[in-house]
């Protein structure tokens, strides 16, 4: 019994000693900037308020890089100006389809082609969408909501300077490098795809439910790369991770009505969010699909709850893969499956290959 004992200490440590610092760090990010609205919302009574302020949070963590303070501050300060114009533009063109919709066409036009010039515009281009499409959707907002937002954005700028001060820059997450449409008709040529597919999804939506357009076209937005291989697999990965985390939220709310439960369930989530984005991306959906229904769930509580919105979640994220699947295949008509070591072997721009790219 002794000899074990002492075989214990050597393999816990040899285990903490493979933990990776980033992945903790990361994670506490998400965790401090999803949690600290979810809670403050819970304890007052204001979980309406707080939810989009919880998911904001969590975009902000995906707004992060590895260079300095100031580059990493100034990211989060771009994408929160782009999720502000968004939805400012998105609730003035509320009912003015002559307004919305070329505005529309022309702000996911922008994000196809910011994806050539990195991730940081790429980013920040589909967040400005997705809050652009929330805020054309909702049909009004109060001043509490608004110093939620706020807040959070307070939020991420203070945690992200404490992690820097405590361990200097972040890195990032290794991803395999994209195989990139080649010369300038290959980017328009994807540009004015994703444009179409987007814009088809957001049709598609406000024509069988305008609640949902967000579900639909945040699909859309974040599966849809300037890769034919990639997008093909976000797509297919997108399907199962949703049907498992729409599977997980439905166990937890049929299981559990209560607050306290639902918070525990989604702080559990929130830390392990970013971590699967590079090499499990259908996990990084299920949690990221079961985190906003948990939260969506809190803030409906003893409401109506989220039964009806589970299965309409599920056909959302379909309606969605299938303008992505439709999109990529009229950017990349010529695309058949290249040989992987071809894929590997092709140069890949240094501002694209290697990233997190901030997916919902």
């Amino acid at each position: 019994m002794a000899g074990n004992k002492s075989n214990v200490t050597p393999r816990l440590l040899a285990a903490l000693g493979r933990v990776n610092a980033a992945h903790v760090r990361r994670g506490a990010i998400f965790l401090v900037n999803i949690g600290v609205p979810l809670i403050v919302g819970a304890a007052s009574g204001q979980s309406q308020a707080a939810l989009a302020a919880v998911i904001a949070g969590m975009l902000f963590g995906f707004a992060d890089n590895d260079g300095p303070l100031l580059s990493r501050l100034r990211l989060l300060m771009l994408d929160a100006g782009c999720i502000i114009a968004g939805g400012f533009l998105g609730y003035l063109c509320r009912g003015h389809n002559a307004v919305l919709w070329p505005l529309f066409v022309t702000i996911t036009f922008a994000v196809g082609l910011a994806a050539r010039t990195g991730r940081e515009w790429l980013l920040a281009g589909r967040h400005t969408a997705m809050a652009f499409v929330v805020a054309a959707a909702i049909p009004s907002f109060t001043l509490l909501e608004v110093w939620y937002l706020l807040g959070v954005v307070l939020l991420a700028a203070l945690t992200r300077t404490v992690d820097h001060l405590i361990a200097g820059p972040l890195p990032r997450q290794r991803a395999a490098p994209l195989q990139l449409p080649s010369g300038h008709a290959g980017w328009l040529r994807f540009a004015l795809a994703h444009a179409g597919a987007a814009t088809a999804a957001l049709w598609l939506a406000e024509t069988l439910d305008p609640i949902h357009t967000i579900w639909v076209v945040t699909t859309t937005l974040v599966v849809m790369q300037p890769d034919a291989r990639a997008s093909y697999r976000r797509i297919v990965e997108r399907v199962a991770g949703t049907f498992a985390g729409v599977f997980a939220a439905w166990l937890i709310t049929v299981g559990f009505q209560s607050a306290g439960v639902i918070c525990a369930c989604i702080l559990i989530v929130a830390p392990f969010i970013p971590h699967h984005l590079a090499n499990r991306y259908w996990l990084h959906t299920a949690l990221i699909a079961l985190l906003v229904l948990l939260t969506y769930d809190l803030a409906e509580l003893h409401v109506q709850g989220i039964g009806q919105l589970l299965p309409e979640r599920v056909m959302d994220m379909l309606l969605g893969c299938a303008m992505a699947l439709v999109g990529t295949a009229v950017a990349f008509p010529r695309t058949a499956a290249p040989e992987a070591e071809e894929a590997d072997g092709q140069a890949a721009s240094p501002n694209i290959a290697d990233r997190e790219d901030g997916s919902v």
